[in-house]
């Protein structure tokens, strides 16, 4: 897997003009930091090519070439190193040290365990009431993330190093929201990392109420407590603010949002639809699942499989919520083979 350090940035005008060259062509996308392959060696840089590649470099993207091929490069287009602002020699930082460490660690990780596929994870992990493949894996991937592109994925990474390492409540909601939102093609470093710190602070707010309200089922409080229960959204969000905690407004919102629902019959704001960010309501779908499993709703412990069965039949059980939106609702109850376990359940 190649990273920003197997790569160095030129400008449009270091190709001096020419069509042809013995070394490949890269674009960085600054979007979604990835290097893509653009035009292979020897290959003739054609006026279809050009246009795009002027049209690339006009929506932010830059023509990288591969450091391995920096002798190549400079010798064809006869420039010293001293020419090329990107091959400056500069001292990496700790954390991008660390970093690559991580990047090739990452590497070794999926040379031995293969491609990682989330469902069939997930399935096992329901089965077996064990989800540290989960966590580890969400935990490879994101102390790889760049610690330079925002503050919340240096927390993200932080909090990941600190706590993403044991099979846990909190750590559960965590990984699975992460891994969860992939599915849903979110791939951005930057927008996972909300949905980290967002699933890691969202209950934060819990450190404010009574121990005893917490050790009892949702279901079982009082309409006094209930209010005081549903006020940890914004008594997190004071914490935050208060602690000066530099993240990121979607973040932010997710903390406070995630229980809010489609239908306006979430909280605190009771807010309906669009107007509800969608990495709260993955955060809110993932927290509820395990919630309600582990009987924090309702008083009784259930297999995860069959809440799922029961959220995808829309069988009513008191605290059971089915209103995520559909596309978040759909991903949520396809990710296990529900005839299968029906089916194991009768037997």
């Amino acid at each position: 897997m190649k990273t920003e350090y197997d790569f160095f940035i030129i400008e449009r005008d270091h190709l001096k003009g020419k069509n042809i060259f013995p070394f490949q062509l890269y674009i960085f996308n600054p979007i979604h930091k990835k290097y893509s392959m653009f035009l292979n060696g020897n290959r003739p840089l054609t006026k279809e090519l050009e246009s795009f590649l002027d049209f690339l470099l006009d929506k932010g993207g830059k023509i990288a070439i591969l450091k391995k091929q920096r002798r190549t490069f400079l010798t064809e287009q006869s420039f010293h190193e001293s020419e090329i602002p990107s091959l400056k020699a500069r001292e990496l930082h700790e954390l991008e040290k660390e970093r690559i460490m991580n990047l090739k660690l990452k590497e070794m990780y999926d040379e031995k365990n293969g491609v990682f596929a989330f469902q069939s994870e997930f399935e096992k992990a329901c089965d077996t009431d064990n989800f540290e493949k989960i966590i580890e894996y969400a935990r490879v991937e994101i102390i790889t993330f760049s610690v330079t592109q925002s503050h919340t994925i240096s927390l993200a990474i932080h909090l990941t190093k600190t706590h993403l390492t044991s099979d846990n409540f909190l750590n559960r909601i965590v990984a699975t929201s992460y891994l969860f939102a992939k599915t849903a093609n979110i791939l951005d470093p930057v927008a996972l990392a909300d949905i980290i710190c967002g699933a890691f602070l969202s209950h934060i707010g819990f450190s404010q109420l009574p121990l005893t309200m917490l050790k009892t089922p949702l279901l079982s409080l009082g309409d006094k407590e209930r209010k005081l229960f549903e006020k940890h959204t914004i008594l997190s969000n004071h914490l935050i603010k208060t602690g000066q905690l530099d993240i990121s407004e979607r973040c932010k919102k997710i903390i406070i949002d995630h229980h809010e629902r489609i239908s306006g019959s979430g909280y605190p704001g009771m807010k309906y639809g669009d107007s509800i960010e969608t990495f709260s309501l993955i955060v809110g779908i993932v927290a509820h699942l395990f919630e309600f499993s582990s009987g924090k709703i309702n008083g009784s412990k259930q297999p995860i499989k069959s809440v799922i069965i029961s959220m995808k039949n829309k069988t009513f059980s008191p605290g059971l919520e089915f209103d995520f939106g559909d596309k978040i609702y759909n991903s949520l109850v396809t990710l296990i083979n529900t005839d299968k376990v029906k089916e194991k359940i009768a037997a």
